[in-house]
């Protein structure tokens, strides 16, 4: 009779149970996390994680787990070997069927009760062949080196890599003595010629906010950038350092540790909102976390319980992910409600938008020397908003007729441009309020302010929209530069040759301190500037645009001619463009119209012209839509409002057939219903007639087909409804614009649903692809960013149990319903 095999020692169990446990742990718990993390780097950079603490989460998640399992299984051991051998069994079950549940939640429509049976079951089944199988066991001990795979994937081979591997040095705090406040306000793609009369002066009347601060303040009027990307672009200015031409480096304190904010951060207090940089360290800028949308308070708390809630949503199927806290689009603190905003009070529109009134909540009186910093992406694109404070879409428009950045067309580009006028305005109201503001607390008169922006922008037809060419650098390479000193009561214009890396050494000179790193900029105070010089703005691939100064102040003199004589030197004219113009404020009771026989129109968002409501900051006043019938590129159509011809555009040729769109004012529409004609132009024999267009009356409705629910669209097409094809939620707070927020994304996590769509009573009332709602992004939506949009209360049933408002997502031609969270005024 054989002898009995030996026990195996206890050292040898702990290795062999432990190698396993991590395998499936890994499987189970740390591949799924890294991966998502590792794709959605943001989720450690608005933390301002550093090196060491992403490598140490990395190896928390894929090593402590099992850790803690191992080290209970041997504690057990230690008052009985069969029961430790069980709980090992047991762990193992419970491993594999989370792995299964992992796979059932993201790839099989299967969800509640009936996958949490399956993932047991499968759970136990393997557990059985685990421990009845020996081949079982060695493949997983054969799978030993899988977790260190894991880790060097997330490590060196994922996005995040790119925040593991940076220096974090030590920067000495520099004592400074002056107890000048500074004010540094950055705007984003404001090309200066927006701001200029015939004269080459600001013009007051479109700008009068502008104005003021020129005539207090030196205006560097011939002001130029040094790169054209403004993750490049913004550092520079922060730095006063050019950046590397042939390597790309983050917009993270780690890769500019030497700024403005490491520079006064020893003697002044920091209050700033950086939009897309994080180079102030978190040292010195708590205040500056709470004052960002994208702000983190608690960030090694926030970082683990947040973590878990992304873990959660790709592992729960529904109905249970429903009760998870929302992955919401600010990536902090996602299991904490944020305070609601204040209601603004009835009065004149505030232009807050894009993190201005945010900013302006952080200026105080008296205490320690501030040094105050804003990057606001204004008037960077999405175009959304007008001079007056109020918003002309719900999402924002596209630039039609403009491809891959390029205006394929003359009429494109104007219209492009003229819609970078209007957000102009607006952002010279952004200003006007926090000079204002500087001024209510008694900061203005005696602080250095600076006012400037990262780059240009370009509308040319077959140019770059934002990259340097030869035809288009004299529209990207200026942006205004304006440099109020300390009590400064007189305005001047210095022509002569300025840079943005020249601004913190400004401030050091009006500071009378010495910068201690070298800086390629020079102070603009103190020295004659040169009166020409090489523009150079580095395109970041080795490469660099060049143009002499004067050569480019020569092309954008013309460009300036150019813009007034297509938009005039008044407020209102910016209006009067498009062929025909003349014709703008005409009754069409007084213009020879005939309907059309076989052209029509197709209104994009009319719901929102039927209940128009003034005292929201919602105004639809960019009108567009697509044509139906033969129709050529560049015909001419008039947009009539409520009777009168409103503004007169072109068409185009778009991927979804002929379209138009044109910008009204504001004085075009009235509350409530507002008719709007659509009339396409013809010149025959020296006058002129109009064909009006009518009004495609399909709409995209719920249907029922065979006993099953589906979307049928405006052209007939069948979307077809999918349980659980995408994971999400909606919610709505109501208001006098009920507010929308949600997600909704893939059961992975990696992709967002491409649009979202509202039915009120199975009719649509609302759609828009996700990627033109808020919060609008320079980077490229992923599966956990989330939409918020606004309607009006008149476009919604009014609350009760008789109505019912349903929220679906789409995803490649399949729609998801997104379930309800919170207080739902309608029937759920």
């Amino acid at each position: 009779m054989p002898a009995p095999k030996p026990e195996p020692g206890l050292l040898r169990t702990a290795l062999v149970h432990g190698a396993r446990l991590t395998v499936l742990s890994c499987f189970a718990l740390a591949e799924p996390l890294l991966d998502i993390l590792g794709r959605n780097p943001e989720f450690f950079s608005v933390r301002r994680s550093t090196s060491s603490q992403i490598v140490l989460f990395a190896l928390f998640i894929v090593f402590v787990p099992p850790a803690v399992l191992l080290a209970a299984e041997l504690l057990v051991r230690m008052f009985s070997r069969r029961a430790a051998d069980l709980l090992h069994v047991f762990f193992v079950a419970g491993l594999v069927a989370v792995i299964v549940l992992h796979a059932l939640t993201n790839r099989v429509s299967i969800s509640g009760a009936s996958a949490l049976v399956i993932a047991a079951a499968v759970g136990m089944l393997g557990a059985l062949l685990y421990r009845r199988s020996a081949p079982v066991g060695s493949f997983l001990t054969v799978l030993a080196p899988v977790p260190f795979i894991f880790l060097a994937l997330f490590l060196f081979d994922s996005d995040a890599s790119k925040l593991v591997f940076v220096k974090h040095p030590h920067v000495a705090a520099q004592r400074i003595q002056s107890k000048t406040p500074v004010v540094l306000i950055v705007f984003d793609e404001f090309a200066p010629i927006a701001l200029m009369n015939r004269d080459e002066g600001i013009d007051a009347a479109r700008y009068p906010n502008f104005a003021a601060l020129a005539r207090t303040s030196t205006w560097y009027h011939s002001a130029t950038t040094v790169h054209w990307v403004t993750e490049q672009a913004v550092p520079a200015i922060l730095t006063g350092i050019l950046p590397p031409n042939g390597h790309q480096l983050l917009p993270i304190y780690a890769d500019h540790p030497n700024n403005v904010f490491t520079f006064l951060g020893g003697s002044y207090r920091v209050r700033a909102v950086e939009s897309l940089t994080q180079l102030c360290p978190q040292k010195l800028c708590k205040e500056v976390r709470g004052a960002s949308p994208s702000a983190v308070s608690d960030t090694t708390g926030s970082l683990a319980n947040d973590a878990g809630i992304v873990y959660l949503h790709l592992l729960l199927p529904e109905p249970y992910s429903e009760e998870i806290p929302a992955i919401s689009d600010s990536w902090g603190n996602f299991g904490k409600a944020e305070a609601p905003e204040k209601q603004q009070a009835a009065g004149p529109l505030e232009p807050c938008g894009r993190n201005v009134c945010r900013f302006a909540s952080t200026f105080s009186r008296g205490g320690k020397p501030t040094l105050y910093v804003l990057h606001s992406l204004l008037p960077h694109v999405p175009y959304l908003y007008l001079p007056s404070g109020r918003r002309y879409g719900v999402q924002a428009p596209l630039l039609r007729g403009i491809d891959h950045n390029v205006p394929q067309g003359d009429w494109p580009a104007v219209q492009g441009y003229q819609r970078f006028l209007l957000q102009s305005e607006y952002t010279d109201g952004a200003l006007g309020l926090l000079v204002r503001r500087l001024k209510a607390k008694g900061i203005f008169d005696r602080a250095l302010v600076i006012v400037t922006a990262d780059h240009g922008v370009s509308y040319r037809t077959g140019e770059p929209r934002r990259k340097p060419t030869r035809g288009n650098l004299q529209d990207i390479a200026f942006m205004p530069l304006f440099v109020k000193l300390p009590h400064q009561d007189t305005g001047r214009v210095d022509k002569g040759f300025a840079q943005t890396i020249d601004i913190v050494p400004t401030i050091a000179k009006a500071l009378g301190a010495r910068i201690p790193w070298h800086v390629d900029g020079k102070p603009l105070v103190g020295r004659r500037l040169a009166r020409d010089g090489t523009v150079a703005v580095r395109l970041g691939n080795g490469t660099v645009q060049t143009a002499r100064l004067s050569t480019l102040l020569a092309r954008r003199h013309q460009a300036l001619l150019r813009q007034i004589s297509i938009f005039g030197s008044t407020p209102a004219s910016i209006l009067r463009i498009g062929p025909d113009s003349d014709l703008i404020g005409q009754s069409l009771s007084k213009l020879p119209v005939e309907p059309s026989e076989n052209a029509g129109v197709d209104l994009d968002g009319r719901e929102l012209l039927n209940v128009v409501d003034k005292r929201t900051d919602l105004l639809p006043t960019w009108i567009q839509g697509g044509l139906t019938g033969q129709h050529g590129q560049n015909e001419e159509i008039a947009i009539a409002v409520n009777g009168r011809i409103a503004a007169m555009t072109r068409t185009f040729q778009g991927v979804d057939g002929t379209g138009f769109g044109g910008m009204v004012p504001e004085s075009a529409l009235h509350n409530g219903r507002n008719a709007v004609t659509i009339l396409v132009v013809h010149h025959e024999s020296g006058r002129r007639t109009f064909e009006s267009l009518r009004g495609t009356s399909e709409t995209t409705e719920l249907v029922r087909r065979g006993g099953v629910e589906l979307i049928r669209s405006s052209d007939g097409t069948p979307i077809p409804i999918r349980a659980h094809g995408l994971r999400g939620h909606i919610q709505v707070k109501p208001g006098a614009l009920d507010i929308f927020d949600g997600w909704a994304a893939v059961p992975s996590l990696l992709h967002r649903a491409d649009s979202v769509i509202v039915f009120a009573d199975g009719k649509e009332i609302f759609s828009s692809p996700t990627a033109q709602l808020l919060p609008h992004r320079i980077f490229p939506h992923k599966g956990l960013f989330g939409f918020h949009f606004e309607l009006p209360q008149g476009l919604l049933p009014k609350p009760g149990q008789e109505h019912r408002v349903r929220v679906f997502g789409i995803r490649l031609g399949a729609a998801t319903e997104l379930p309800i969270k919170g207080p739902w005024p309608w029937a759920r």
